[in-house]
């Protein structure tokens, strides 16, 4: 009978014409064993059974990473840093190549070396990431719920740049000062392991936006009849529900690359809204509404694109409406929006927000958790320029809700998203 490690008898005993403790010269039983449906290539086989040889050394391999403060990368240029930083981190083990740094890590099971020295190291990087790439590396860390990778983040604090970094950096040492981090991270690698072999999506139906009446409950007038008027009063807004559109995205025309040219001020006069200038929210009137208040005037050369995204920036809907001067830049993409009320103050477009879970063409589902809004400027000497912001549920405050309101068609009314930000228009 075998002993607990599967080697038959005098397997680990010593033979008389070899030195003491040298095996016999047989395959070892844990490269000629397998179970049905779990056969894999001798070279992972070979990989897998020494990954945990290697030497672990006092300090880690990635301790000394420090990256210069400046503007986010591409993403290009991001990728190549994780793969120096996943080199790094793996030593000596023999490694598969793959391309995509997601699939390097997860074929090399790298994701099992991440401790807290490595996390903390990997933050450092993770500052100059582009939003889409901290989204996937914090998702496939936390092992498929990113709200708790590099700390716990509120849905608030994921909005802003200057919060990112924050959160970063309290995760980390939140993991430092806990002596279950080890266990910790072995779970979560674990969880990310299981999540993507079996891939169950995480129902997030609470942290999605919903409307305040339901289908069955609301009166929409005569369905048939598109004039037909929507009970309901003016359009308030819910106060968790209004951005002040003060995000700048700003890149200068020139050569090199994009990450050189970003700018994070402008002179005074170059955009034709101040930042902070246009406030919006979100309503329900016929479907989804986007409704932007500003200064006199500002609607008529406006260019505005609003996207309905998921919780890790997939849209859903992306709609465009540019005024009767074309203010629009050359490029942007979403259909055509419909203009549900405006005005010279105050704009209302439709857009679709799914209720429920969406099936995805790529597979999987998702939820509607985010309005990604932003007035897009045709300016010389700049190739992006632009006020942003997005509308999305915070954290524990599951119950807010969508409010609606009423009017027909040639009705005027006035919209107030509340602190005097106020602005009339006509439905069209």
């Amino acid at each position: 009978m075998s002993d607990v490690t599967g080697d038959p008898p005098g397997t680990n005993e010593p033979s008389e014409d070899g030195p003491p403790g040298e095996p016999d010269v047989e395959q070892r039983p844990e490269l000629r064993l397998t179970e049905a449906s779990t056969e894999v290539s001798g070279e992972l086989r070979t990989r897998r059974s020494s990954f945990f040889r290697a030497r672990r050394e006092g300090t880690s391999p990635v301790a000394d990473v420090e990256v210069e403060a400046g503007p986010r990368w591409s993403e290009q240029e991001a990728e190549r840093r994780i793969r120096m930083f996943l080199l790094r981190l793996a030593g000596d083990r023999p490694l598969e190549h793959r391309d995509d740094p997601v699939d390097f890590a997860r074929e090399n099971d790298l994701l099992l070396l991440f401790g807290p020295d490595e996390e903390e190291s990997f933050a450092k990087l993770a500052l100059r990431f582009p939003e889409e790439t901290v989204a996937q590396w914090a998702t496939l860390l936390a092992g498929g719920d990113r709200s708790e990778a590099f700390g716990p983040r509120s849905r608030a604090e994921r909005r802003d740049e200057e919060s990112i970094e924050q959160s970063i950096k309290l995760g980390v040492r939140k993991r430092a000062l806990t002596v279950m981090a080890v266990a910790l991270v072995a779970v979560i690698g674990f969880i990310g392991i299981r999540s993507a072999l079996e891939e169950a999506p995480v129902d997030r139906s609470d942290r999605a936006l919903r409307f305040a009446v339901t289908s069955q409950n609301r009166d929409l007038g005569d369905p048939g009849d598109p004039d037909a008027p929507v009970t309901g009063g003016p359009p308030v807004a819910e106060p968790l529900l209004v951005v002040g559109l003060d995000r700048l995205v700003a890149v200068a025309v020139g050569e090199g690359a994009v990450e050189d040219r970003i700018r994070l001020r402008v002179d005074e006069g170059i955009l034709p809204v101040p930042s902070g200038g246009v406030t919006a929210s979100v309503f329900e009137h016929r479907g989804g509404q986007v409704a932007l208040v500003g200064p006199g005037g500002w609607v008529v050369a406006a260019c505005v694109r609003i996207s309905v995204v998921t919780e890790i920036l997939r849209p859903l809907d992306v709609v465009l409406f540019d005024s009767s001067e074309r203010a629009c830049p050359v490029g942007l993409e979403g259909r055509p929006a419909i203009a549900t009320c405006r005005g010279t103050d105050a704009l209302i477009l439709e857009i679709d927000i799914p209720q429920g879970e969406v099936d995805l063409v790529e597979g999987g589902i998702g939820w509607a958790e985010g309005i990604r809004i932003s007035l897009e400027f045709a300016a010389p000497g700049w190739d992006v320029l632009s006020l942003r912001g997005t509308i999305a549920v915070p954290s524990g405050a599951e119950s807010v809700a969508i409010p609606r309101f009423g009017g027909g068609p040639g009705d005027e009314v006035t919209v107030d998203l509340g602190e005097g930000r106020t602005g009339t228009c006509t439905l069209g």
